[in-house]
């Protein structure tokens, strides 16, 4: 019988030992996460398949002011002027999307690190409640793309009570 060489990461056979708990405390929660191991799968040995580690970027806080306003307000630092980003909303899904360069660009410089975002980037959010398309505002600033949303008036709020007549 061949070997099963289904995963190339070297902790599988950890994985399958059954309940390690105690020994993931002991080492840690991110012990497993920087090491270099060829073909590991991002994130940690002992993470199901089902957890993904994937941040949404632009990060994003959405606020409520009284009962028509919505406030998104989006974390993107880097952009330069208004063709560096696009900003929709249909409904109740608001979309931002753009690019942005990379800030430190030297031609003799070797990259041993990158975390900060360049390049593309989208982002579509599910809002509470459908909002009015043409009040919609947006201010960038700080390197945060502020968005001002009115809701639609029109939205029946599905936790209303609807009166009932019986004949």
């Amino acid at each position: 019988m061949a070997p099963d060489n289904t995963g190339n990461n070297p902790f599988d056979l950890l994985k399958n030992l059954g309940n390690l708990g105690d020994f993931q405390k002991f080492l840690g929660e991110d012990f497993f996460k920087n090491i270099p191991i060829p073909n590991m799968p991002r994130g940690g040995v002992f993470d199901s398949p089902q957890e993904s580690h994937d941040e949404e970027f632009p990060s994003m806080d959405l606020y409520s002011r009284g009962n028509d306003q919505l406030i998104a307000v989006f974390e993107i630092p880097g952009l330069t002027n208004v063709s560096d980003v696009r900003l929709s909303v249909r409904s109740n899904i608001l979309t931002v999307r753009g690019t942005i360069t990379a800030r430190f660009n030297h031609r003799d410089d070797t990259v041993l690190m990158s975390e900060c975002h360049h390049g593309s980037f989208q982002r579509k959010v599910e809002l509470p409640a459908p909002i009015l398309a043409d009040s919609v505002q947006a201010v960038y600033k700080s390197g945060l793309l502020i968005v001002y949303l009115t809701k639609d008036p029109a939205y029946d709020n599905p936790d209303s009570m609807v009166p009932i007549n019986f004949e």
